[in-house]
């Protein structure tokens, strides 16, 4: 099945409900958030390996969150949720402040055209809403093997002021598994890839 790559984030322009998460947050040790998860392979991956944690995925693509809910239904993974729909309207509408432990955004689309920029994932925006959506020391996680995007990423979140850089290489090294990795590996592309963790909490 052709799935489309590019997807406006814009086209989502409605006010999402919040998320009811009280029994998620009894149960489980933290709660996680992918943003664009694709066709899933981390998030799956996660919760069987983190079976403590609980992680959202946010994708706008509905033919892939249908295929992913058809997969995590057949593994009976009960500690994922999945939402179709733009990750920044539910980082604005959807998720209480201070409850999630980390936000991953693995191979977002470059958007190269410079017209288009504005709808990249990591933006000045959507950054400040991650940092009232993460807890104290929550961490966000990038990766992208594209150059161009990979140093506008950096750029735009160390400028930020709002997260420090720091060193994870246990998870990247151990945890870390998407369907784009594998395609970068096999076409011999660098993959980039950090981490970053919330700082500064006067500023929001």
């Amino acid at each position: 099945m052709r799935v489309r790559t590019h997807t406006n984030p814009f086209q989502y322009r409605y006010e999402v409900e919040p998320l009811e998460l009280a029994d998620i947050t009894s149960h489980y040790q933290d709660l996680d958030l992918e943003i664009g998860f694709g066709r899933g392979a981390f998030l799956r991956n996660w919760a069987i390996n983190q079976p403590n944690r609980f992680i959202i995925g946010a994708e706008i693509r509905k033919q892939m969150v249908d295929i992913l809910q058809d997969r995590v239904n057949k593994q009976e993974l009960k500690n994922t949720l999945l939402f179709h729909g733009s990750g920044e309207q539910l980082l604005e509408f959807g998720l209480p402040e201070k409850s999630i432990a980390r936000i991953y955004v693995f191979h977002p689309d470059p958007w190269f055209k410079k017209r288009h920029h504005k709808r990249r994932v990591i933006n000045s925006d959507s950054l400040k809403k991650m940092t009232k959506v993460l807890k104290p020391k929550g961490r966000l996680y990038i990766s992208t093997d594209v150059q161009e995007l990979w140093e506008a990423m950096r750029e735009t979140i160390c400028n930020s002021n709002l997260f420090q850089e720091i060193d994870d290489n246990d998870f990247w090294e151990t945890q870390y598994t998407t369907h784009w990795e594998a395609f970068s590996e096999r076409d011999s592309r660098p993959q980039m890839m950090s981490t970053f963790e919330k700082s500064n909490p006067k500023l929001y």
